[in-house]
């Protein structure tokens, strides 16, 4: 079933509403890089720095834009261990950054996201999942019981998430240490994943915590002005 954005705000509900219309879906990656394309089309433009890449899909779309992907992938335009390594780029020298789905997979993402503020002299996007509804999500069956990113798979995986968190707890990690930098939120947002869970009595108050109904959080920063 598509995903569809939810119009109530709750009093603890921490999204804020933007210009960027998150809608629509997409299921794999080349499906998601078109998205991101059109979502976020305004922003994508100028000097662009795209972490965490993969084989750097979005660079054949964005027709605006001098794009750099870094990752560990070989097809990158820098091949980079961001576990290891720092960006190599002076501070303020790209016009957008990006940073989808990546920095769960890091032991420090803190200093990660630092590093993506830093050389960002206006814009930020990032991208961090729900882990805590994907957790609810398997353990109710709808993955088969698989704890994908999380569970103990017969072969070792090539990578997993390093942290668990809800929507919450990720968007006060990207609002603060985004205010530290000297960057202001201009919009936060998932879309609104509620399922027919049963949780039994008195569940209906869990069922509309922003850790349950949303999905993957997508926040667009934007470097505050003098």
């Amino acid at each position: 079933m598509p995903a569809r954005m939810n119009t109530a705000r709750l009093d603890d509900d921490p999204q804020v509403a933007g210009p960027y219309p998150i809608e629509g879906s997409y299921h794999d990656r080349d499906s998601k890089a078109h998205w991101i394309a059109r979502v976020f089309s305004a922003l994508l433009r100028g000097r662009v720095l795209d972490v965490g890449c993969d084989e750097g899909r979005l660079r054949g779309l964005l027709a605006e834009a001098d794009y750099t992907g870094v990752d560990l992938n070989p097809r990158a335009d820098l091949v980079l261990d961001l576990e290891r390594e720092s960006l190599p780029f002076a501070d303020r020298s790209f016009d957008c950054v990006l940073c989808t789905d990546v920095l769960e997979h890091l032991s420090d993402p803190h200093r990660v996201l630092d590093d993506l503020l830093r050389v960002s002299a206006d814009a930020v996007i990032i991208s961090l999942p729900n882990c805590v509804r994907s957790l609810l999500f398997a353990i109710l069956g709808g993955s088969g019981g698989h704890l994908k990113h999380y569970g103990l798979p017969v072969d070792p995986p090539g990578d997993r998430h390093k942290w668990f968190f809800g929507f919450c707890d990720a968007a006060a990690f990207v609002r603060t240490r985004g205010e530290r930098a000297g960057f202001v939120i201009e919009q936060l947002q998932a879309a609104d994943e509620s399922g027919p869970y049963w949780i039994g009595p008195g569940g209906r108050d869990l069922l509309e915590s922003p850790n349950i109904r949303l999905g993957t959080m997508w926040c667009v920063l934007r470097r505050g002005r003098p």
